[in-house]
């Protein structure tokens, strides 16, 4: 019910919520998550690759430091460089750089990148830098004395210290377990890792943070990682697990993995608009040219709607301006095209049809306006028939002449009838008075030689039947049938049911239908109510189911009348018989 109200009642606006609510709505619908479903995609593919690289990054990395921690172990064993550090003897410095540069040809199985350098120093002042040269005795004196080389003991003899890089600090040792030196490998993680993710498909920043989320090292200031999303990084990758998230933006995929070597935890950041372009530009230019198609769909929806509504208005208006203009109203077809243009020739032509009827309704009112007043006019004829009949009637009386007085009476039943215009059907055993009354007046002009027998079904008696339906059939069969035979004229009449239908039979044993006449009722020559007449009222009262129907017999001619059976029993003992005169004569 809710929903009726709200539902629009004009066509246009119809059109225009069907359009909304099942096509554009639902294909907005799709559409989001048709987009989202593909930046969903993208995502889980970003990831999974972006995964992968930290793993191999990773990876490289502890190889890295593997082979830096190989290579001091090599320098505290290799028996050169021992003998280098403990040799006493005064050589000139470039003999020493040639004997420290040979160090790398004997560890030629130990690679490492070039971002790592490597520094030694003896017991006696020696220093031999990274760049292979030997260092000054301020050098000499400031490396050995780096606090990083304090507390390393016997037993753990090396440290790793991070900070803008990576230090391997290591004391050399001899078989005695005596130092012979130190040593000290710088590691450039951050340039390594910018140069060794130069050859990889995805190019991510590398963010490298402490247990307490403090970052180490970060290979792009630009792409540093959110502080509160390191923390949530942090508590997601456990020990040494993959965990990915997306940035606060959404532009972002980081990456995180824990290297247990350092108790370090390495994330990689990458933006998806290096690969995507600005994902926010492009998320508001479909959302622009989504919002663009909707309102060019509802554009087009109206114009639908009105293309459709408003040739339907300017008819309605037309056919409310019709009653004004008196139905002379029409529209121009040419302003409509398709259906809506077979709809106003439709009209056009309603218009001219319902203007043919309504001039013919007018012409027939006037017909009976005029024929009424014909029949009032004609009414005063038989008023002074009866007042005349009446006085003769009284007169015969009078001279005690009873048989004319009869007469009158009976042709004063038949007048009565016919004064009373407004009753169409009267019962059956009214009909038969009237035809008994005819009867009686003919029996004295054929001196009492037609004989009429009446096999009627008593339980008709209350049927309706049109008034002096019979008495026209009575008068052919006395007119045509014995004219030239007075002597054994005899009729007989007939009525009864059948299949819901009233059948009314005259046969008479007259001289029958002449050959060259139809089989049907005929127009008398005189004014009066004859065969064709009764045939007419037949089919104004009863349509095609009331029929007259004269058929030549061997001897003699058979008129049947069939009509609907119509049973309309009186309200009482001495109710009117006339059922137009029932209820208080209406």
């Amino acid at each position: 019910m809710f929903i009726r109200k709200l539902w629009p009642h004009k066509l246009k606006y119809r059109l225009f919520a069907s359009v909304l609510f099942f096509i554009l709505i639902p294909f907005s619908l799709l559409q989001m998550m048709a987009y989202r479903q593909m930046e969903d995609s993208m995502e889980l593919e970003f990831k999974e690759k972006a995964g992968k690289q930290l793993t191999v990054m990773k990876s490289q990395m502890t190889k890295v430091l593997d082979s830096m921690f190989r290579y001091y172990l090599f320098l505290e064993h290799d028996p050169v460089t021992r003998g280098m550090l403990l040799d006493s003897s005064p050589r000139m410095p470039l003999e020493r750089q040639e004997l420290f540069g040979r160090t790398g040809e004997r560890a030629s199985s130990i690679r490492f990148p070039s971002q790592v350098a490597v520094a030694l120093a003896d017991r006696t002042g020696q220093f031999y830098q990274p760049d292979g040269h030997m260092g000054s005795n301020e050098a000499y004196r400031k490396f050995v004395e780096d606090p990083n080389f304090a507390g390393l003991t016997d037993i753990q003899g090396y440290r790793w210290i991070a900070g803008d890089g990576l230090q391997l600090y290591g004391l050399l040792r001899d078989s005695e377990q005596q130092i012979t030196g130190y040593v000290r490998m710088d590691f450039n993680y951050i340039n390594w890792m910018a140069e060794a993710s130069k050859d990889l498909l995805l190019q991510q920043s590398y963010q490298i943070v402490n247990q307490t989320g403090y970052t180490i090292g970060l290979s792009d200031i630009r792409n540093a990682v959110d502080s509160r999303l390191v923390g949530k990084m942090i508590s997601g990758i456990g020990s040494g697990d993959l965990h990915q998230e997306m940035d606060r933006k959404g532009t972002a995929i980081v990456s995180g993995t824990y290297f247990s070597d350092l108790n370090w935890y390495i994330l990689s950041y990458l933006p998806m608009n290096n690969y995507l372009g600005n994902l926010n530009a492009i998320r508001a230019q479909y959302l622009f040219t989504f919002i663009l198609l909707c309102i060019s769909f509802i554009i087009i929806s109206f114009l639908i709607a009105a293309a459709i509504s408003r040739p339907l208005l300017l008819l309605r208006r037309k056919m409310a301006l019709s009653v004004e203009s008196e139905l002379s109203i029409q529209v121009h077809e040419n302003a409509f095209v398709g259906e809506m243009k077979e709809l106003a020739t439709t009209f056009n032509t309603m218009m001219a049809d319902i203007r043919q009827l309504l001039k013919r309704l007018k012409q027939e009112e006037r017909m009976k306006e005029a024929l009424h007043y014909r029949m009032l006019a004609a009414h005063m004829n038989p008023h002074f028939l009866m007042n005349t009949l009446n006085t003769i009637k009284w007169n015969v009386l009078d001279k005690g002449d009873t048989d004319t007085a009869d007469i009158c009476i009976a042709l004063g039943k038949l007048l009565e009838t016919t004064l009373n215009s407004e009753v169409e059907l009267i019962h059956l055993r009214r009909e038969m008075e009237l035809l008994q009354a005819y009867m009686y007046i003919q029996n004295y002009r054929y001196e009492g030689l037609v004989t009429v027998d009446y096999e009627v079904d008593p339980e008709l008696e209350y049927a309706l039947v049109p008034k002096l339906s019979l008495q026209p059939l009575m008068e052919n069969a006395l007119k045509h049938g014995f004219a030239h035979m007075p002597e054994d004229a005899r009729v007989v009449l007939r009525v009864f049911q059948r299949s819901g239908l009233l059948i009314m039979e005259l046969e008479d044993n007259g001289v029958g239908l002449p050959a060259d006449r139809e089989m049907s009722a005929e127009v008398s020559p005189r004014k009066g109510i004859g065969l064709a007449n009764i045939q007419e009222r037949l089919t104004l009262l009863f349509k095609e189911e009331g029929t007259l129907k004269v058929a030549a017999l061997e001897r003699g001619t058979l008129a049947a009348i069939t009509l609907p059976l119509l049973v309309s029993n009186p309200f009482g003992k001495g109710g009117n018989l006339d059922v137009e005169s029932t209820a208080g004569g209406g």
